[in-house]
């Protein structure tokens, strides 16, 4: 899109409002050639008469004063042309292609753009030849030049007599104008589309396309528009109107949406990166239609939703509240697309180095980041290589140079099942981890329940050997009487949780329609024994030699007196109770000995029916019951309960790598 400078210069130079005589700004100093050629002495003419004189740049000068100036791709200005702009008064550049460049097929393909196609035909063509301000040739040197497209531009003047603009040679250099220069040249600069235009002009890719340019965003821009006289009311009018498109995909990584057709209470996840500036390093995978189907078809059963879902926010009001989707098909759709456009864009500039080196865009491409330790997203998702899965795969098909980057015309959608169907890992670390409200059967424990620190590393001898707890930390459960053990709710939500107000992907649910494996991870009674007293002191002792050994007999005498066991359940939608949630059948008594930390199944190829991802305000929970009767009691199982976390292995085939390691 053109500079908003250029565009409200632009507006004034219609009212006749500037004048010709503008002084030169420059970033060189030199003695300058004035008038229609390299010897003149002084500038007489505008770059306009120039062009307009000289009889080698005639197929140029035909196109510039055919073609309409566009403010942007949807609002062209009727009555001005790039004849207009070049007599303006705002200093420009031009490197104008001489005739022998522009072949009599390609002069007569670009003169049907400009009435068919003149917005691309100004961006890719016209304005791919001017930058603003005075571009001269004094000293030698290179200089990247911003041409009014936005596109960077490689002025080479090493050899002040041999110039190229973008390799391209000059011919005649340094003719001033009274509102600029004129250089011709010998061919036309090459233009390359950013990633953004690639998805949204070229016709290649359409339903990526589809997905990204209805992000789009167009609005009026007061601040780089010109105000004329207020209209008979008293409202202000403007004689020039600026507008700019935004994408709200490119600059966040988490959105609501509040309009249209994203009525949905959920989180949009976006790149995160903005693929439309031109001062970039990308490389971005952009799968071809035939991988995007393929890859739909390949996930499409992860993502049935319910008609009517039970809302767990509201629910902790001690209420029952029931909502609606009335399209379940449009968000399923809704969530593929953004699901599979996500993970695809990596900044070369933020990969971990090769040693000390940074990578380039060339040494990338050269073998995919195979050297890399890990590639890393824009959006964060880690990736590494494993025994069944290759990292670089995700990078195949047609290789295409962008002006920021490059791109992977990919015939598959190559990224790792962990990547849209992740195992789930929640972690038992507070009351937050828990569903909970007034009228709630299922949480009964007692008033110590409380979050328990184990520092594996401070207490290695034992971690390494008896099992480390994630993240430092476990959770106990309290018996809510002397002999009455606790129930607790566990919310089946994302990966990790976050103390933070800010909603984030982690805590919104991510199980899919689909079967998993569920597992408790538990914690032995003894660890809390060791965070309380802050040490292992109590575990070691010294063998024959004095050498200090962990007492395992100790161990042993502990757990057998601090068993535990519990009983697990699943509350789930199956949309057969006009969206209420449902419990599944209790599970087998679970018999956990107590002696390390230990990861005991639940429930194996349980089936969700519905799909709870990209879904606010609602997921499924796990009821932990504990087992312990006084019978049991009596044969060392206590009422309490220690666990660490809660995983759901998902039972999806596929190739698995590595995500988001700690």
């Amino acid at each position: 899109m053109a500079n908003n400078k250029f565009n409200k210069y632009i507006g004034a130079i219609a009212l006749g409002a500037a004048i010709l005589a503008v002084p030169s700004c420059s970033d060189d100093h030199f003695d300058i050639n004035y008038g229609g050629d390299e010897n003149s002495a002084v500038a007489t003419k505008t770059l306009w008469e120039l062009i307009n004189d000289n009889p080698n740049l005639s197929k140029f000068k035909t196109i510039a004063e055919t073609a309409k100036y566009w403010k942007d791709e949807t609002h062209p200005v009727n009555n001005w042309t790039y004849a207009d702009v070049l007599k303006s008064g705002q200093l420009t550049t031009v490197w104008a292609p001489e005739n022998s460049a522009i072949t009599d097929a390609e002069y007569q393909i670009l003169l049907e753009r400009c009435a068919t196609d003149g917005y691309n035909l100004q961006q890719q063509f016209i304005s791919n030849h001017i930058a603003l301000w005075r571009r001269n040739i004094s000293n030698p040197g290179i200089d990247t030049i911003k041409m009014i497209n936005g596109k960077n531009m490689v002025f080479d003047k090493t050899d002040t007599t041999k110039c190229k603009i973008q390799g391209v040679d000059l011919n005649k250099k340094n003719i001033a104008a009274m509102n600029g220069t004129l250089h011709t040249i010998l061919g036309t600069t090459p233009f390359h589309y950013n990633f953004y235009e690639y998805l949204k002009f070229s016709p290649s890719l359409p339903l990526m396309s589809e997905y990204v340019v209805s992000k789009d965003t167009t609005e009026f821009y007061k601040d780089g528009s010109i105000e004329g006289l207020p209209d008979k009311d008293g409202n202000p009018s403007y004689v020039d109107s600026v507008y700019r498109t935004t994408n709200i995909l490119f600059d966040h990584d988490f959105y609501r949406p509040n309009s249209g057709a994203e009525t949905w209470d959920m989180f949009q996840e976006c790149f995160d990166a903005r693929i439309n500036q031109e001062d970039s390093a990308f490389i971005m995978v952009l799968p071809t239609d035939a991988a995007w189907t393929a890859a739909k078809q390949k996930i499409g059963h992860l993502y049935k939703y319910p008609e009517k879902y039970e809302d767990k926010e509201k629910g902790n009001e001690g209420t029952s509240v029931i909502r609606t989707i009335a399209d379940p098909d449009s968000l399923a759709k809704m969530s593929m697309d953004m699901d599979l456009t996500t993970p695809l864009v990596f900044n070369v500039n933020k990969q971990p180095k090769v040693g000390s080196k940074l990578w380039t865009l060339e040494d990338f491409i050269a073998n995919k980041g195979a050297a890399a330790e890990y590639l890393l997203n824009t959006f964060g998702d880690t990736l590494r290589n494993t025994a069944t899965w290759d990292k670089t795969s995700i990078f195949n098909g047609n290789l295409v140079e962008m002006s920021n980057g490059y791109a992977y015309e990919a015939t598959e959608w190559a990224f790792p099942r962990e990547l849209y169907n992740p195992d789930i890992e929640v972690e038992i670390d507070g009351l937050g981890n828990f569903f909970y409200t007034t009228s709630n059967t299922y949480f009964k424990v007692g008033s110590d329940t409380k979050t328990i620190s184990f520092n594996n590393s401070l207490f290695s001898k034992i971690a390494d050997k008896y099992g480390h707890v994630s993240h430092n930390n476990f959770y106990y459960l309290a018996a809510y009487g002397p002999t009455a053990a606790p129930h607790a709710e566990v919310k089946l939500l994302g990966n990790l949780t976050s103390t933070s107000p800010v909603v984030t992907r982690r805590q919104d649910a991510e199980v899919m329609s689909g079967k998993y494996d569920v597992y408790v991870v538990c914690v032995p009674y003894w660890y809390s024994l060791i965070s309380n007293k802050g040490n292992i002191d109590d575990f070691l002792i010294k063998d024959s030699t004095g050498t200090e050994i962990i007492n395992e007999q100790y161990i042993d005498s502990i757990s057998a007196i601090t068993k535990q066991s519990f009983t697990g359940q699943i509350r789930y939608n199956n949309n057969a109770a006009n969206g209420k949630d449902v419990t599944n059948k209790k599970s087998a008594v679970i018999e956990y000995d107590g002696t390390k930390v230990d990861t005991l199944l639940v429930f194996e190829d349980f089936e969700f029916p519905y799909s709870y991802k990209n879904m606010r305000f609602s997921y499924p929970t796990l009821i932990l019951e504990g087992a312990t009767k006084s019978a049991s009691a009596k044969k060392g199982f206590i009422y309490h309960m220690y666990i660490d976390r809660v995983i759901l292995k998902s039972k999806e085939t596929g190739e698995e790598t590595i995500l988001d390691p700690q």
